[in-house]
């Protein structure tokens, strides 16, 4: 990628000098003053450095479609990859089989994207401190609030990066020019980079209600969650990798540190699991519609609940320039049964991907609502809104799994009717909730044989779910093993991306994984040494002469 940029500048150098004889040309005014001079000197230059890191979390289907769907949940036993039919949309087949290309467009994005995020970071941590000295009206603390909010966000794109590739090139500057061959880093370098970040961070950000009106930013919250959460998969490798395995030498079992972060989080006041006390919200869904299903709504953005999320908005600004998730069109159903027109089935326009499993869909207790907040099944009296806000019947008849996901849906008025493009769909990206940091200590609880704990922690996540329904279930459980620890979080966070590096992490999906074929036959093969992670991109490989290394197997 920086040679190309570096190639293309040529280019525009020698178009300048073809120019150059022209008088005409000469005496234009520039329209674009600004460079790299002249900018970094203001307050504003500071919002706008920050921003431009901010924004990939935006970039076109990347870290909803890309990093959740499918690389998080359709390579597991928790999805399939659905479409019009078994076959549809070959690559997203090749993800649930294993047997992914390198050279898949999704992993050039993903890696691409997350590294661009981290550019702009790099750039305003080095560039940002010295406008306190070059504009005397410049809020110094704002300013090292801007340098903090880079941290967390170089951060936690490491923290996917590790958690989707491995051990990735290591970055912590604006690279020179006889820097673009990076090596691959030790998964453990990253994972120490990323701590020394977030522990940095901390210092500095504000609590969540600090930020007053500026809601999305990062928080000391946020970045405490995350330092729990990469402390967690660090303890969860250590343990189930640790002296077997090459790629995560190094790591240490610190559950002890992710349950100190994580505990912090939760008795900040700053979070709670939305619905605990049974109360109902207005939204598109109803006038009472339940606190677990509300959190999945445009309406439910930045409740307490979301520890960081993602901000999406539906502007109306065209195609390109749409800032809004693309599960809505890429998760719904294809099909309604239209009333008006004898049931006869109709096309929603949406795709129908990431379908779940019958095998996930068991893994709920019969009457927990977050399996009725989470998908549908044929034979269920279940409606949905189409065009015009009409509710009617889904059609499953191109459904290879006949279950649909529905976390992701949105409104007719705030999508399709609002005239949104295909990732213009308004409702947040949870990245972080409070009910993952609960399920967090819990774990790290366990593993400390602080059993009290780690059950009184998942009986709050329990106790959410069943005061968002009226059959008393999941009921409170009265002791606790591993699996249950792992079943509450794949049950809490079906269709949000967690599954399949929970269960690598975990060291079970080659158990999981091998034990079931795909829904057409596929013989899956989880290869140990090979599928914990991902490739890197074969072009990342290619651009760097091979310093960036595929892990064996790839």
């Amino acid at each position: 990628m920086n040679k190309r940029i570096l190639k293309y500048m040529s280019f525009l150098l020698l178009g300048i000098t073809s120019f150059g004889c022209s008088s005409d040309f000469l005496e234009i005014t520039p329209q674009a003053a600004e460079n790299s001079a002249s900018f970094y000197l203001t307050q504003e230059h500071a919002d706008q450095a920050i921003t431009a890191a901010y924004a990939y979390f935006n970039y076109i289907a990347v870290w909803d479609v890309g990093i959740m769907q499918r690389l998080g949940d359709i390579p597991s036993d928790d999805a399939e990859a659905g479409g019009d039919n078994i076959g549809d949309v070959p690559e997203l087949q090749d993800f649930g089989r294993l047997t992914p290309l390198t050279t898949n467009g999704v992993y050039t994005e993903v890696f691409g994207t997350l590294y661009r995020s981290i550019l702009y970071s790099n750039i305003a941590i080095e560039e940002l401190p010295s406008i306190k000295e070059t504009d005397p009206n410049a809020d110094a603390v704002l300013i090292n609030r801007r340098v903090a909010e880079a941290k967390f966000v170089r951060a936690i794109n490491y923290a996917y990066l590790t958690m989707i590739f491995g051990g990735v090139p290591f970055v912590d500057h604006v690279l020179g020019g006889d820097e673009y061959e990076p090596p691959r880093a030790e998964i453990k370098q990253i994972y120490d980079f990323i701590e020394t970040d977030l522990k940095e961070a901390i210092e500095v950000l504000p609590e969540r209600s600090g930020w007053g009106a500026e809601v999305g930013r990062a928080s000391k919250g946020a970045a405490k969650a995350l330092l729990g959460r990469t402390l967690l998969f660090e303890s969860s490798y250590a343990k189930n990798y640790g002296g077997k395995d090459p790629r995560f030498d190094g790591m240490e079992e610190r559950w002890a540190e992710s349950l100190k972060y994580s505990e912090e989080v939760i008795n900040s006041g700053e979070y709670e699991l939305v619905g605990i006390n049974g109360e109902t919200f207005e939204s598109w869904r109803g006038p009472e519609t339940n606190g677990y299903r509300y959190i999945f709504t445009s309406d439910g953005d930045n409740t307490k609940e979301g520890v960081f999320e993602i901000q999406c908005i539906q502007e109306g600004l065209g195609w390109s320039a749409a800032r809004g998730n693309a599960l809505a069109q890429w998760s719904a159903s294809r099909y309604f049964l239209d009333p008006e027109k004898d049931m006869l089935q109709t096309t929603t326009g949406m795709w129908g991907f990431g379908v779940p499993t019958q095998d996930l869909w068991d893994a709920f207790e019969d009457g927990d609502p977050r399996r009725d907040a989470s998908m549908v099944r044929e034979g269920g009296d279940d409606l949905m809104q189409t065009s015009n806000g009409r509710w009617v019947p889904y059609s499953f008849d191109k459904c290879i799994t006949k279950i649909y996901p529905t976390k992701w849906e949105a409104s007719s008025a705030e999508f399709k009717d609002a005239g949104a493009p295909w990732h213009g769909a308004p409702q947040n990206i949870r990245l972080i909730r409070i009910s993952e940091v609960y399920l967090n200590a819990a774990e790290a609880a366990f593993m400390l044989g602080q059993t009290d704990k780690a059950l009184d922690y998942v009986n709050k996540v329990r106790e959410r779910a069943r005061m968002c329904g009226t059959t008393g279930v999941p009921a409170a459980l009265t002791s606790i093993t591993m699996d249950d620890i792992m079943n509450e979080r794949r049950i809490e966070f079906s269709s949000e991306g967690k599954r399949f590096y929970d269960i690598v992490r975990w060291g079970i999906a080659d158990d999981l994984l091998n034990a079931k074929p795909t829904i057409d036959g596929f013989p899956r093969e989880f290869v140990v040494g090979k599928h914990e992670f991902h490739p890197v991109p074969q072009r990342e490989v290619t651009l760097t002469n091979g310093q960036t290394e595929q892990y064996e197997g790839w």
